[in-house]
């Protein structure tokens, strides 16, 4: 290895690039580390329907941070947590519950309630509109 060799007019410095390379510095924030209560605690919160941010917040970490680290704890909890409420609905639905019933199909089955209002002239004809701008 060679040496190199600074001059500052009033210094010199000769810097060991061995030594140099040795005496790095670890720069950042130290790697956030998942433990198994952690990945049991995100899914537990997640699978009753909490927000992630909350679930950020209880952890003490960012939303990103949360996403990346524990992604499949939040979406395993969403996925389980939206089948038990809908196979409850879907059993209310079977049981007869009109209201379940009406929900299911229109979220579901793309039911839908649509008023649609047509306006018309005197006897039916077309309606006369007059532009009136104010310029003769």
């Amino acid at each position: 290895m060679e040496n190199k060799i600074i001059d500052s007019g009033l210094i010199k410095v000769v810097i060991d690039k061995e030594v140099k390379s040795l005496v790095k510095k670890k720069v950042g924030r130290p790697p956030y580390l998942v433990t198994a209560d952690t990945r049991k605690k995100v899914f537990d919160l997640s699978i009753v329907g909490t927000r992630y941010e909350d679930i950020a917040l209880v952890l003490g970490i960012s939303d990103d941070t949360l996403t990346k680290y524990y992604k499949s704890e939040l979406e395993k909890g969403r996925i389980e947590a939206n089948a038990a409420v809908a196979g409850t609905l879907f059993e209310k639905a079977k049981q007869g519950d009109t209201s379940s019933m009406i929900f299911w199909l229109k979220t579901r089955a793309q039911w839908s309630e649509k008023n649609t209002t047509e306006l018309t002239g005197e006897g039916g004809a077309p309606i006369n509109i007059k532009v009136v701008t104010g310029i003769e």
